[in-house]
This record gives C-alpha cells, structure tokens and sequence, in this order.
C-alpha cells in the first residue's frame, strides 16, 4: 500500500479544524452497506482492515477518486481485488453494497439509495463512517491533476469496474505490441473482464523516398506518433494525454491491473521520445515534468523492485525527458532541475553516472528505510 495507507480504521474525535468544518458542510461521503470484517477497503492513498461498525468514509473532498476492496485485507495471492473511478461534486452521498458472492460492491436500487444518503446528510450513520485522511489531500490532488469526469468514461470498463489483472494472465505482454495497434480500431475487450478502454498508438508511418537518416530520425523521434494521438484521440486537447498518464498509474498502483501498468509504460515512452514536440509544446513538457515528478516521488519504494519495473524504464524515461526538456524555456529548466534532484535521491547516482551504465544500472533505493 502507498504509504500513509492504514490496515485498522481510524478511532477516536478528529479534531474540529477548520478545514474539517469545511469539508463537514461541503464534503462527500461514500456509504457502504453489508461490509464483511476483515475485508479490505481502499480510497484512494488509504486502504483498511474494516472492522465490524464500519459502514463507509466521510469528509470526502470533492473530485475524482478511486474506491477499491477485496474480500480479505491479507496479501495472499489469488486475492481479487475490484475497484472503481468515482466522481463526486460537493455533498454528494454514493451508496454502494457489498456483494460477498462476487466479492465486490455495487449499486442498490434508486429508490434505497435516495434512501440511504437522506440519511447520511442526516448524520445517521456518523458514527459508523470514519473520516478520509485528508493529511493526503493535497498529495492526491497533484496525482489527479489533468483527470476529468468524461476521460475515465472514455477508459473505464462497461462495467464500471477495475479487477486486478496480473501479467501472466496477459496474451499481449509484448512491449512493442502498442506500436503496432491500429489507431482507427478501439480494442474490443468483454465487459466482465474489467479491462480498460486505453487509447490506441498510431502506427509509424513511412513515407516513399525518405532518406536513411530521415527513416532513423522517424524512429527515434516519435513527434509523429504523438502529434496524431493528440488530434484524434484527444481531440486537439494536449493535456489530455497526461491525464490518461494519470488515470493508467492509478490503475496500475490501486487497481493492481497490468493493463494499467502496460499504458502506463507506453505512454511515458512515447512522451519522453519526442524531442521535435518538446520544442513546440513548452507548456505539455513542462506538466509532463510536474507529472512524472509526481509518480516517482510518490510511488511506495518496493514498486522499483517489481518485476515489471526492475528494467529501470524509469530511469531511462527520466534520462531522455531530461535531455528531450533542456531548451531555453525558464519553466522547463526549473522542472528539470527537481526532477535531477530527485532521480539522484532514488537511484542513489548522479543522473552522468546512471546515463553512462545504461541497462546495468542499479535499481531504484529507498534512502529513508
């Protein structure tokens, strides 16, 4: 769990601060009925072993979050988890029930979900809701930055529900399967499946009578590729890309599916391989930056000693975005400068050093354990 995360439900009065009154009359709350003891709930950065009172979460700052749960809180393998993205707009109330057949929670009738939430706004089961760590707030918000509401109902599952998904259980495990999608084509996948609707890479197009050099430039320059997802994918809207960035981390980290981690993957090399874009696209650069920065920093340490990440495509996406970023552009080099900072405190090398040992390069180290 990303730290800061809880295995036992917070006890006692919080104290009234102000910004606890605040989210007291403006804040969320989610109700969860029929809850099994033991079983694991998550909200965002937070995940807990529920006891036998709990009932669900308050003071919910308003926005996108992700809500998850298992059947039991231990990490055994073989362990489902399902989670969900959910959108919430000041004082909304989401009211969901535990499903122990399926092992997830799903939405009552209208009728008792009206009910319900009456009766949240009525403080009927305050005593039963614990609070959200809102010491997490701002931590979350910056992870969530470019997400909208109508990009995760582009890429969530007909279903509305994320079930972890482990590589080994992938038929396409190939890195380079992304580049040979058909950007027209989106994946057809079965809704109880609980994978996502991702966005498809456009092939490399080669154009007649292109010159040697001309042809290593389209490969390693992939401006193309990124310029043709930006038109059509996202409808001209740049920041867009980022905000998939975000929403396939999250999957990936909460929902434990490696779908998610696949897109993630992909998109990051895309993005870190575009250095024509980085000239002309100062402003997407510079919220890559802030962006990447804030994946890294906040990812828990033994993510870096992962299979999946143990390759350090991190540490190489971190390479090239630095050299790929450093223009003339103050806000660029203000970003790459914490971003240097940074990538020498988790790999432990100067950013010369890690260049120069290329695929030997030591896995990531966590300096405060």
């Amino acid at each position: 769990l990303k730290k800061g995360a809880s295995h036992n439900f917070p006890r006692g009065v919080m104290e009234r601060t102000e910004e606890v009154q605040r989210f007291a009359e403006h804040g969320c709350s989610v109700l969860c009925l029929g809850c099994s003891e033991g079983m694991l709930f998550g909200i965002d950065y937070s995940a807990w072993s529920v006891g036998p009172q709990f009932m669900g979460v308050k003071l919910i700052p308003p926005g996108l979050h992700y809500v998850y749960c298992s059947a039991s809180a231990a990490e055994d393998i073989g362990i489902c988890r399902s989670g969900f993205f959910l959108h919430m707009k000041p004082k909304d109330v989401a009211v969901f029930r535990w499903d122990p057949e399926n092992e997830e929670l799903i939405r009552p009738e209208n009728e008792e979900s009206v009910r319900y939430a009456d009766g949240v706004r009525s403080f009927d089961f305050d005593r039963n809701l614990g609070p959200y760590p809102l010491e997490l707030r701002e931590q979350w918000a910056e992870l969530t930055r470019h997400t909208t509401a109508e990009l995760v109902q582009k890429i969530e599952p007909i279903s509305g529900r994320v079930r972890s998904k482990r590589a080994e259980y992938d038929a396409a495990t190939n890195p380079k399967a992304a580049e040979d999608m058909d950007l027209e084509k989106p994946t057809e996948i079965e809704s109880n499946t609980g994978s996502l609707f991702f966005s498809n890479f456009p092939r490399i197009r080669r154009k007649k009578g292109i010159s040697a050099a001309e042809m290593t430039h389209l490969y390693m320059d992939r401006t193309p590729q990124l310029e043709e997802m930006i038109a059509k994918q996202y409808s001209g809207n740049e920041l867009a890309i980022l905000g998939e960035l975000q929403l396939s981390y999250i999957s990936f980290l909460l929902g434990q599916n490696f779908d998610g981690f696949e897109q993630w993957r992909a998109l990051l090399l895309l993005l870190c391989s575009c250095e024509d874009a980085a000239l002309r696209r100062t402003e997407l650069f510079a919220e890559l930056l802030r962006t990447f920065f804030t994946q890294l920093s906040q990812a828990p340490s033994d993510l870096f000693g992962d299979d999946l990440t143990k390759e350090n495509f991190l540490g190489s996406c971190a390479l090239s975005l630095l050299e790929i970023c450093n223009t003339d552009a103050p806000k660029l080099q203000k970003r790459c400068s914490k971003l240097r900072e940074l990538v020498e405190e988790k790999f432990g090398l100067s950013t010369e050093d890690l260049a120069l040992l290329g695929e030997d390069a030591p896995e990531v180290v966590d300096l405060q354990g």
